[in-house]
């Protein structure tokens, strides 16, 4: 059950009525939303409910263990037990065949032959589990800190592990700000619901007509035959997957946020315009926020942070990377691609001129946008790496990248011919993108909130029929398969 799909219209009416009438009832309510978000999850694949439960269990018992022991050694056991279970469960799921093959191939070259054979597993990745074992880890790992107190129930802990709206891709949740929520009376709010369904409506209309339209129109062809489009072709299909990305995330986000504000909750802010970021290190500030703040507080601060001096800064700094390119996915382009964010997130920050905000702010019009161009190329070099290797179709790892390096290079007098209803979704995603916020985004929602509610329901109504006929054949969201 995605949510561009109507199944889910369906779904979250039941959900947002269920939840509202049962309101005044502290353990109704929120058990309503639990069971209504195991639903959701099993829909995709009943039986990994099951890994879901014991996540959520096994986090909980040691989450209370690390909360009544004074112990350093019992509490730093019991952390050690949540670590090894969660990562031991996403690493046996997410990377077993990836690094099993690669200790074959290793033996292979030593001549052991006896170890060298190996015939990948069946392994089906369970949906959303790169990012529940983020939010199960920060809540041991922050009673562990003395950060948080443990879920008052586990019944909040459950939910706090499966809510819905951001179970499959995010954004991830920090206990610290989820669990007050089921706390306090819920309070339902006109303007609130009105605003969220405003989110989801652009969520879906991102998702469906501009990301969708993009990734077949101009993504898919181009990464699958790059040396038939021709230079200008495959750096356009670059542009266009790194948009494409960015609006189907963002779109998921989106709704996700929508969804539970409706529901009386509020979900952090997971995008924030990244390509307007003038170096790398912006751009993480505002790409994927949840996740780069995880890393930053988890990682890379324990890790030394800064460190002392610069090479303790690499250190850290690709250490950190490292791993958040190998949270996207088991693969070497993957890995490939969190080391380039390194790399370059490196040599931007170790040597620039540190300047004030009112320096930064002053820097003249040209220099703004050159600096955002310059960033803007480096993270589509990295997405060449990174979209090759997803599982869309016609993807062939780093071959299909090197072909495309080797096209780039060479054969800048062909022609592209693209397709103009691809090109057309492109460049209105780049105008909203880079347009004011409050001349759009800002303005679109008060005119929505000052529109009659019988006026809202028809465009929701119509919405919903139109992007229900536009869906190519319900896409799923791309970030399912991290």
């Amino acid at each position: 059950m995605s949510f561009n799909s109507t199944e889910f219209v369906f779904f979250f009416l039941a959900a947002f009525y269920g939840y509202w009438l049962l309101a005044r009832w502290r353990g109704a309510r929120l058990g309503w939303l639990l069971a209504g978000s195991c639903l959701f999850y099993m829909s995709w694949n009943a039986k990994f409910i099951a890994l879901i439960a014991l996540s959520s269990v096994l986090d909980w018992i040691c989450g209370a263990r690390i909360a009544a022991s004074s112990s350093p050694r019992v509490r730093k056991a019991w952390l050690g037990v949540s670590l090894a279970g969660n990562l031991g469960l996403l690493g046996f799921f997410k990377y077993f065949n990836f690094f099993a093959e690669n200790v074959a191939a290793a033996c292979t070259r030593l001549g052991l032959q006896t170890l060298a054979e190996f015939t990948p597993w069946e392994i089906v990745l369970p949906a959303g589990i790169s990012f529940y074992t983020f939010q199960t880890l920060s809540y041991t790992i922050d009673i562990y800190r003395g950060e948080l107190r443990p879920a008052r129930t586990f019944l909040d802990f459950a939910l706090f592990v499966s809510f819905f709206p951001q179970l499959v891709a995010g954004p991830i949740v920090r206990a610290a700000d989820f669990l007050p929520q089921l706390d306090a009376p819920p309070r339902y709010d006109d303007a609130r619901v009105s605003r969220g369904l405003f989110l989801m409506l652009c969520g879906l209309s991102k998702k469906v007509l501009l990301a969708d339209t993009i990734g077949l129109e101009l993504v898919d062809p181009i990464f699958a035959a790059p040396a038939e489009h021709g230079a200008w072709g495959v750096l356009l299909g670059v542009w266009a997957a790194l948009f494409q990305f960015y609006l189907d995330f963002s779109a998921y986000s989106d709704i996700a946020i929508g969804a539970s504000a409706c529901l009386g909750f509020a979900l952090p802010q997971n995008f924030d315009r990244p390509f307007l970021a003038q170096s790398i290190s912006e751009f993480w500030r505002r790409w994927h926020m949840s996740l780069s703040t995880w890393f930053r507080d988890y990682v890379f601060v324990p890790l030394g942070g800064r460190g002392a001096n610069r090479l303790a800064f690499f250190r850290n700094l690709m250490t950190t990377m490292f791993l958040t390119g190998l949270w996207h996915g088991a693969g070497w382009n993957y890995v490939l691609w969190g080391v380039m964010h390194g790399v370059f997130t490196f040599v931007g920050v170790a040597w620039r001129v540190q300047k004030s905000r009112a320096e930064l702010a002053a820097r003249p019009l040209w220099e703004r946008v050159a600096r955002r161009a310059w960033v803007f190329q480096l993270v589509a070099l990295s997405m060449l790496f990174f979209r090759n290797g997803t599982v869309a179709e016609g993807n062939r790892g780093f071959e299909g990248a090197l072909e495309m390096l080797s096209v780039l290079a060479t054969q800048w007098s062909a022609a592209p011919g693209l397709s103009t209803l691809g090109l057309s979704a492109l460049a209105a995603a780049a105008l909203i993108h880079f347009t004011p916020r409050e001349w759009i985004h800002e303005r679109g929602a008060e005119l929505w909130r000052a529109s009659p509610a019988f006026a809202q329901a028809g465009v929701l109504l119509i919405a919903t029929g139109v992007l229900a006929a536009l869906s190519y054949a319900k896409a799923p969201f791309l970030y399912f398969q991290f």
